[in-house]
């Protein structure tokens, strides 16, 4: 999504939103939205594209919240330069 490379779904992470605001990893139903594993795609992410992608009001907040939910599932590789 954010680096807007092609790639199998196997190297992507989704992300998804339950009706009730809860952000979840994994497939689910409804929107969702999509990160690489091998850049830090999440941590590139603003509040306009998850927006854009989830087709819905997104604050700060639930981008934070969406970030930090990905870190502690070890689901970021970050990259050292």
């Amino acid at each position: 999504m954010v680096c807007r490379r092609r790639r199998e779904e196997s190297e992507l992470h989704r992300a998804g939103r339950s009706p009730e605001g809860q952000w979840y990893l994994g497939r689910g139903g409804g929107r969702g939205l999509w990160w690489c594993r091998d850049t830090p795609c999440v941590g590139s992410l603003s509040v306009s594209q998850v927006a854009r992608a989830m087709r819905t009001t997104v604050t700060v907040g639930d981008l934070e919240e969406l970030r930090q939910l990905a870190q502690r599932s070890k689901l970021v590789v970050v990259v050292e330069e």
